[in-house]
């Protein structure tokens, strides 16, 4: 049996940045929501952000102290057999699988440009790390964007 652990916003939309529409997702039972760490560090009023702005340190170690909650979970459930299968969203500056963010240097607020990227975005980094770590098997999936 498969497990889906799926990042927040594919089921509550309402997490994603304003005005972005969240991609075409199906879930399929059973599965695990992760939190937001976006949402849950910078709050639903925020700003776009790109990897590189996020990239820290801090918000490295928040995404590992969210994903904790989690984990034990997620890795009891594959010492049962379930196949574990971490579901992404394309173009994240957290959550992108094969697709990230890079741009925007700081400084006042302006129009400012970014562009999507191949790599992969801070938490999904932090959850790779976790589960290699644990030697839990597991395959990521990437959402794709809605235009």
């Amino acid at each position: 049996m498969r497990l889906q652990v799926v990042v927040h916003c594919l089921l509550n939309p309402h997490t994603r940045l304003k005005g972005i529409r969240p991609p075409i997702f199906n879930p399929e039972p059973p599965l695990i929501q992760l939190p937001c760490p976006e949402a849950g560090y910078l709050g639903l009023d925020r700003w776009a952000v790109t990897k590189n702005q996020i990239d820290i340190p801090n918000y490295r170690r928040y995404c590992r102290e969210v994903f904790e909650h989690q984990v034990d979970l997620i890795e009891q459930f594959a010492q049962k057999g379930f196949a574990i299968e971490i579901v992404g969203v394309a173009d994240s500056p957290s959550c992108g699988i094969e697709s990230t963010t890079s741009g925007y240097e700081g400084g006042k607020i302006k129009p400012e440009i970014h562009e999507h990227i191949r790599g992969m975005g801070v938490f999904m980094e932090e959850i790779e790390k976790e589960l290699v770590l644990r030697g839990v098997a597991f395959r990521f999936v990437e959402a794709k964007r809605v235009e």
